[in-house]
């Protein structure tokens, strides 16, 4: 199959178009990862894997992710978005095969250790060529919208991973439940390949890529990787580790759910409410030239929100701080992403994504190592924490005031 010829940036196709196009694929890959949640822990446990060996399957994913992401950046760069999101995709394939290749050999330590260090390099493909195809499909005016489609995707991925792994395996068992998977990802393959748009500019050749990281890596994208850092540490990172534990020892119920049951839905009422609130953001910022003052706001909306949930005495009040959350988070994530797009050369957006990744991703994987450590002391000592961390930031959101909206190059 023959890539299609890459089009020119003047002659962008509609970003909502382009950006429906990017969000299944990127929605998949983080399913991908989210599906194994339910499933390889109590596989491992029923296989007699030690615990210790389970996290570290667990872990690996975000830990190559870590790696990965700079490089992968460099990469969409020099060959193009669609090619490196196709490649990520075809990666996630493999990675559903491997797990359920896990679960029908009986042999799930090696498999599913596999599976997970593929699905770090295969979602930093798909989640970096993704976000840097949506800044090019969005142009000069529709930076904000683009981003936001693709953001709410990444959100919404291992949400919906947790759901469809935990009642597909109920229902059909462990293997069709990843074959299920394979298909799906196999077809947001074919999805992407037919209709992403090959969005390439002249490669920057003969450069090294030390060389190409240090130009990308200005003092105002430092700032959006901070920014990116903080949103990822508290929101996607603590908060998701923790809450199960706070409904817990508050013995806060909702509907009357159980302790699962009632942080799981409390979860999902943030995680939806950001995701719907991006593109609104995203708009916004992309009508009125603010996407630095709209990432200022929503930072500022995460600190009451994480004072809230520190101090709930009632499932109202918690739910409400929840909501505030997914609302700030919602601001900050797609604006942070247009930013970067303001400030970065086109022929190194995908550089740059990468760099933005790799906050994120140190973010969340440091989020719940503090987030549990704090939680020994107090259920209110995590998030009082994180929301002084947040207000240390929030110089660095002020500086990017000055951010305009022309695009360089």
């Amino acid at each position: 199959m023959k890539d299609p010829e890459p089009v020119p940036i003047a002659e962008e196709p509609a970003p909502g178009r382009a950006s429906l196009a990017i969000a299944p694929g990127v929605l998949l890959a983080g399913v991908a990862g989210g599906i194994a949640f339910p499933i390889l822990p109590i596989v491992g446990i029923q296989a007699g894997l030690p615990l210790p060996f389970i996290g570290a399957i667990l872990a690996a994913n975000r830990a190559t992710r870590v790696v990965a992401s700079p490089l992968v950046g460099v990469l969409a760069d020099r060959f193009g978005g669609r090619r490196t999101l196709l490649v990520g995709l075809l990666l996630q394939c493999v990675v559903m095969a491997l797990y359920a290749l896990g679960i029908v050999t009986r042999r799930p330590g090696a498999f599913f250790l596999a599976g997970r260090l593929l699905h770090g390099p295969g979602s930093a493909c798909v989640f970096v060529a993704g976000q840097a195809l949506a800044l090019h499909a969005g142009g000069r005016l529709h930076a904000g919208r683009a981003a936001a489609a693709v953001r709410a995707a990444m959100a919404l991925g291992i949400p919906v991973g947790l759901v469809v792994g935990g009642v597909l395996s109920d229902r059909f068992g462990n293997a069709a439940t990843f074959e299920a998977a394979l298909v799906a990802v196999a077809l947001a393959t074919l999805v992407a390949w037919r209709l992403v748009p090959d969005l390439r500019l002249p490669a920057v050749g003969g450069e090294r890529w030390i060389d190409v990281l240090r130009a990308t890596a200005d003092r105002r994208m430092l700032a959006i990787g901070a920014l990116n850092f903080a949103g990822s540490f508290t929101a996607q990172g603590m908060v998701l580790t923790t809450l199960s534990l706070v409904v817990r020892e508050r013995r806060l119920t909702i509907l009357g759910l159980g302790d699962t049951g009632s942080s799981g839905l409390l979860m999902g009422v943030m995680v939806v409410t950001m995701a719907l609130f991006m593109p609104f953001a995203g708009r916004a910022g992309d009508r009125l030239g603010l996407h630095a003052p709209i990432a200022l706001a929503g930072l500022v909306a995460l600190v009451p929100s994480l004072l809230l949930v520190a101090l709930a005495p009632t499932p109202a009040i918690l739910l409400a701080g929840l909501a505030l959350m997914g609302l700030g988070s919602g601001a900050l994530s797609p604006s942070l992403l247009a930013l970067v797009g303001d400030i970065t050369p086109r022929e190194r957006r995908g550089t740059a994504v990468g760099l933005l990744q790799l906050s994120g991703d140190l973010g969340g994987t440091l989020g719940p190592l503090v987030g549990t450590a704090l939680f020994t002391r107090s259920a209110s000592v995590p998030y009082i924490a994180a929301a002084g961390l947040l207000a240390c930031f929030a110089p660095l959101a002020v500086g990017l005031l000055r951010v305009g909206r022309r695009k360089p190059g």
